[in-house]
């Protein structure tokens, strides 16, 4: 199928669409409106370093299990595999919640960290998935739409978690918070994939294999290689070239849209249909009949009545000797041996004589004697020798079984981190690709989680309420920037990176405005500017990468990214925790944080720098003879 046609002719299904947008109000609330937690639990007691823990262990498990959850959608999903799985995460979801509810608050970053941050990653992957599958010709667009239902999350969640709060308590609340999430089950229950949509090859994630497959069924014409096509000869017309069907476009796609094969393949056996080189049908060779061999005929089949008639007339002698020599087989049981002329020489020479065995020198082992020999010491000794040998010596099939899942385990991790590193940090590209992702993962787990809590230690302090009214505000601005999702969608990947740069530098900004706030009106301001500069990371880092690393590069990039991300995250926010731990102060690690993003600001920044070098001003300076080199 052509790809421009089933892009002007793909369907927005909007209840799939609207479901997709409701799963993103709801599920990221869980790390982006976390501050209302935090400034409660350290009202009771816990430690503001731990409670800020959390949300970070929560992006740990998250990035750590995305790659293993991405593959799993791939492998398992389908019509309704997507929807099992998306279900089975929000179990987990729903799990980690309740348990939150009626265990120590110590024990958070386990429970809700862990379990919450397993079953979002789940639900991402299979949603992922779903968009991917149905929305490939408007992916862009969907995406802002995602990220706009994100924004909206994030201004509604912080009074709604405040509200229960204070209506059923720190504990009790997040029993009802998981009942808020478990409302989104039946938008779970709409993620499913038509199969009246079906995506090109181009559009796979294993595209190298799905090329040769497709070129070796001969299912897809668009695709080059140094593969030889067979065509259907009996289109060609050999009178007149201009009446030749062979390479008409009409045709082979009304061919392919039937999903015949439009090729001829030799034979496998000669049983079929043969052709010769001018797409003629060699019919095969009949041989003649004649009298002569009928006659033969009856006479072979006479001979085989006649040999049947004797094999079964000598297997009847043979059964009827043997049975009347089992009587005396039973009463001596003599091992009796050929007695012929050709073995008495043998026989004489034999060190040993034959001894005739009945049954009166034999004494029958009763159930007495045998229950006793069996309660004796010696053989339950040789019993557990002989188990606890075979135990050590001869594993039984659960050991093969486990070694064999362990071998399997161990190849999946080699497969998935190993491998996948190994490449990556061979790469020098990498490397910044790493820095601009950690540090949007740094700007959603420690900046957005600290908000609330920064607000609490303003000077006159803010309440809780207009915290989260200005959390509202940070989300309006964020969606202030998605109106232009239209724009970028029309924008050139290479110019992705330009409006990461700027994003990155309006965040930096923010983190040092937030870090010295000192009022109501700097904090507001620096909420502001946060938004706007969360909306250009969010809405920008994975494309501006995908351009700078390159699309071959990018699957093999994704998963190292998303997995040392998550770690250094983890990594700093322990390092973080010693200051916060000394001062109690939530500042210090903002001001950390602005110091990081101005390093990955500047190196962005450079790397910007010289694209514009490369791609614009030394060709305004060379003129059209630079321009015919490149």
């Amino acid at each position: 199928m052509d790809t421009e046609t089933r892009v002007h002719g793909a369907p927005w299904r909007w209840p799939l669409l609207l479901s997709v947008i409701f799963l993103h109000v709801c599920l990221p609330s869980l790390v982006l409106s976390y501050g209302v937690l935090l400034v409660n639990s350290v009202a009771l007691g816990v430690p503001p370093w731990l409670s800020l823990a959390t949300p970070a262990t929560f992006v740990l498990t998250y990035g750590l299990t995305q790659c293993w959850c991405r593959d799993a959608a791939d492998s398992w999903g389908g019509m309704a595999g997507y929807r099992v799985m998306a279900a089975l995460g929000l179990l987990l979801v729903v799990a980690s919640l309740l348990s939150c509810a009626f265990i120590p608050c110590l024990w958070h970053p386990l429970a809700y960290g862990v379990l919450g941050g397993l079953g979002s990653s789940l639900i991402s992957a299979q949603v992922d998935a779903v968009i991917f599958e149905t929305y490939d010709s408007h992916l862009a667009l969907i995406r802002g739409l995602c990220f706009t239902g994100q924004a909206v999350g994030q201004a509604i969640f912080p009074h709604i978690m405040s509200a229960l709060i204070n209506s059923y308590g720190f504990h009790f609340s997040y029993i009802v918070l998981a009942g808020i999430m478990l409302q989104t089950l039946p938008a779970i229950m709409l993620l499913r994939v038509s199969g009246n949509i079906m995506r090109p090859m181009s559009f796979s994630r294993y595209s190298d294999l799905s090329k040769t497959y497709a070129i070796f069924n001969n299912r897809d014409a668009n695709y080059y290689s140094a593969e030889l096509q067979l065509h259907d000869l009996s289109k060609k017309c050999w009178k007149s070239p201009s009446d030749d069907n062979l390479h008409r476009e009409e045709e082979l796609i009304e061919v392919y849209d039937d999903e015949a094969s439009a090729t001829i393949t030799p034979p496998p056996s000669p049983e079929e249909k043969r052709r010769n080189i001018f797409g003629v049908e060699i019919m095969p060779e009949i041989p003649e009949e004649s009298e002569s061999e009928d006659e033969n005929e009856e006479h072979t089949e006479n001979d085989k009545g006649r040999s049947r008639k004797k094999r079964l007339s000598v297997a009847i002698k043979r059964l009827s000797t043997m049975g009347d020599n089992f009587s005396e087989y039973i009463s001596k049981q003599i091992r009796k041996d050929s007695q012929g002329s050709s073995n008495n020489s043998y026989n004489e020479n034999r060190e040993y004589s034959e001894v005739e065995v009945t049954y009166d020198n034999i004494s029958p082992v009763t159930d007495v004697q045998r229950e006793r020999i069996f309660n004796s010491f010696s053989f339950r000794c040789q019993s557990a020798y002989a188990s606890m040998r075979r135990r050590i010596w001869m594993p039984s099939y659960r050991v093969y079984r486990l070694k064999r899942r362990m071998t399997y385990f161990l190849y999946n991790v080699n497969d998935t981190f190993i491998k996948p590193l190994t490449r990556s940090l061979s790469c020098w590209r990498f490397y910044p690709s790493l820095l601009l992702c950690f540090s949007k993962l740094s700007i959603t787990a420690i900046m957005l989680v600290s908000m609330p809590m920064l607000a609490s230690q303003m000077h006159p302090k803010i309440s809780l309420n207009e915290s989260n009214f200005l959390m509202t505000l940070h989300g309006f601005t964020w969606v202030c920037f998605l109106l232009s999702t239209p724009w970028l969608a029309q924008t050139p990947k290479r110019n992705f990176k330009y409006i990461a740069v700027i994003g990155l530098a309006i965040s930096t900004a923010a983190c040092f405005i937030l870090a010295e706030a000192r009022n109501h009106d700097m904090f507001s301001i620096g909420c502001v500017v946060a938004g706007l500069g969360y909306g250009a990371i969010t809405s920008c880092w994975e494309t501006a990468i995908q351009d700078f690393v390159g699309a071959r590069k990018w699957p093999k990039l994704h998963s190292p990214l998303e997995t040392l991300s998550a770690s250094l995250l983890a990594v700093f926010v322990l390092g973080l925790s010693f200051g916060i731990k000394q001062t109690n102060d939530l500042q210090y690690p903002m001001f950390i944080l602005g110091i990081v993003l101005s390093v990955v600001t500047f190196i962005w920044t450079i790397l910007s720098v010289i694209s514009i070098y490369v791609n614009h001003v030394r060709n305004w300076n060379c003129g059209p003879r630079c321009r015919l080199q490149v």
